[in-house]
C-alpha cells in the first residue's frame, strides 16, 4: 500500500495548500455577482428575519408581495427547510457584515476542499503525489460544487458538512473510536439540519466504512456506528418535532416541489420540471463530471483486488444513490438539476484518485490509461472554471457538447 514519504508529504501539503487558494480565487466573482435567483433571495430574505429576532419564517418580510414568490408555500409560520444552513450564514453575515453570505460559501468550500483530502488519504490505498494532485484539483474545481459555491444556496455548507462527516465515520470504524463517532455524527446531524436529503448519503458513507475495514470487531464496530447515529438523530429531532407541529408532517411533500403556476408561468421552471426527463442526469453528468465515465472503466479493466475493489464499489455505490432518489424525485414532479445531485462529488473524486493510482500501479497500458484520465480531468477543471464565472442558473450552463435539456 504505497503511501506518501515525508518529503512527499511536504510536497502534496504545499501543492494542496496552493490548489485550494486557486479555487478560493476562482470563486472570487461570487462578491459581485448580483444573487438574484429565487432561493438565493429567499435564504437571503431568511437570514434578514433571524438577524431582526422575527423569527425563522417568512411571513412578515416584503418578498412574500413579490409576484414571483408563491405565496401560499412560502407564507407559514416556519420555513420548511431546517434552518442550519441559514444560521451558518446568519454567523457570517453578524461578522462580516453585506459580504457574510460570500464568505460563508467561501468557508463551506474550503471545509469540503479539506475534508475530501484527508478523505481521500484515509481510505485510497495508493497515495502518492500523482493521486493527491488528481484529487486536489478536483476537490478545487469539479464543476457542480464550483456551480454551488458562487451562489448563495444551501448545497454548499450541506456537501461541506456531509464530506467531513463521511471522514469521521471511516476514521471511528478504522480505529474504533468514541470521540470519533461523536464527532461524525454531529457533522452528518449538522448536515441534516441544513437539509434533511443528506440522508441520501448516508448508504454510501457506510459502504466506505465497509471497504476500509481492517479487523475492527463487530461488536466495537456496532457500538461506534450506534454513538454516531445517536448523536446525529439527537441533533435532528428538535427540528422534526417542529415541523411536525407546524406542518403536520415530517417531510412535507411540497417543500422545494414547483408548484403548478410557477410551472406554467416560468420558462426556466417549465424546462428543468415539465421539460427535462429525470433520465437527463445519466446524460448531463457524463458532460460534467467528465472523470466519471473514464474511472469507472479504468478500475473496470483493471479488475483491481481487494481494498482497492471494495472502494471503487463503494463510491459507485455512493453515487448510485444519489443519482438514484435525485431521478425519482424527479419522476414525481421535482426539478431536474444537477446541483441537486452535488452530494455525489466526494465519490466522484475519490473514484477518479483511485484510478489514476491503479493506472499507475498497473504499468501495463498504464501509459494511455493515465493519458484519458488527465484529459478526462482537464476538461472537467475546465468546465468548472467556466462555470465558477458564469452566475446565472440555466440549463446549468450548456455542457461543452449538445443541449442541455
Amino acid at each position: 500500500m504505497p503511501r506518501d514519504s515525508s518529503g512527499s508529504r511536504v510536497t502534496i501539503q504545499v501543492i494542496a495548500a496552493a490548489v485550494l487558494v486557486a479555487g478560493i480565487w476562482l470563486r472570487a466573482g461570487t462578491f459581485d455577482f448580483p444573487h438574484l435567483e429565487g432561493d438565493e433571495r429567499i435564504y437571503g430574505a431568511l437570514v434578514a428575519q433571524i438577524r431582526g429576532g422575527h423569527g425563522y419564517t417568512l411571513q412578515g418580510h416584503p418578498i412574500l408581495s413579490e409576484n414571483w414568490i408563491v405565496r401560499e408555500q412560502y407564507d407559514t409560520p416556519l420555513f420548511y427547510h431546517p434552518p442550519g444552513g441559514i444560521a451558518w450564514f446568519a454567523a457570517f453575515t453578524a461578522l462580516f457584515g453585506a459580504a457574510g453570505i460570500d464568505l460563508a460559501e467561501l468557508a463551506a468550500f474550503a471545509v469540503f476542499f479539506v475534508g475530501t483530502m484527508l478523505l481521500a488519504r484515509e481510505v485510497l490505498p495508493r497515495w502518492t503525489l500523482p493521486v493527491a494532485s488528481v484529487v486536489s484539483v478536483l476537490a478545487a474545481f469539479t464543476p457542480i460544487v464550483a456551480h454551488v459555491s458562487v451562489h448563495h444556496w444551501l448545497d454548499g455548507p450541506q456537501l461541506a458538512a456531509v464530506t467531513f462527516a463521511a471522514l469521521c465515520f471511516v476514521r471511528a470504524m478504522r480505529i474504533g473510536s468514541r470521540g470519533w463517532a461523536v464527532a461524525a455524527g454531529l457533522a452528518f446531524g449538522t448536515a441534516c439540519l441544513v437539509k434533511l436529503n443528506a440522508v441520501v448519503a448516508l448508504p454510501g458513507i457506510v459502504a466506505l466504512c465497509w471497504a476500509t475495514d481492517e479487523g475492527i470487531d463487530m461488536k466495537t464496530r456496532r457500538k461506534v456506528a450506534a454513538i454516531a447515529l445517536a448523536v446525529a438523530a439527537a441533533l435532528v429531532a428538535p427540528w422534526l418535532v417542529a415541523e411536525f407541529r407546524a406542518f403536520g408532517t415530517l417531510v412535507p411533500s411540497w417543500a422545494g416541489k414547483p408548484s403548478a403556476r410557477l410551472v406554467a408561468e416560468n420558462p426556466f421552471i417549465r424546462q428543468i420540471t415539465a421539460v427535462r426527463t429525470p433520465w437527463a442526469y445519466f446524460r448531463l453528468l457524463p458532460q460534467t463530471v467528465w472523470t466519471l465515465v473514464p474511472a469507472i472503466a479504468i478500475l473496470g479493466f483493471l479488475r483491481t483486488p481487494g481494498r482497492s475493489r471494495r472502494v471503487a464499489l463503494a463510491s459507485a455505490a455512493w453515487i448510485a444513490v444519489v443519482v438514484g432518489v435525485a431521478v425519482a424525485l424527479g419522476a414525481i414532479g421535482y426539478s431536474k438539476l444537477l446541483r441537486y445531485v452535488v452530494l455525489m462529488a466526494p465519490a466522484g473524486i475519490l473514484l477518479a484518485g483511485l484510478a489514476v493510482g491503479e493506472a499507475i500501479e498497473a504499468r501495463r497500458n498504464a501509459r494511455l490509461l493515465v493519458v484519458i484520465l488527465t484529459l478526462a480531468a482537464v476538461l472537467e477543471v475546465a468546465q468548472g472554471i467556466q462555470v465558477a464565472r458564469v452566475y446565472p442558473d440555466r440549463a446549468w450552463i450548456r455542457p461543452l457538447f449538445g443541449d442541455a435539456r
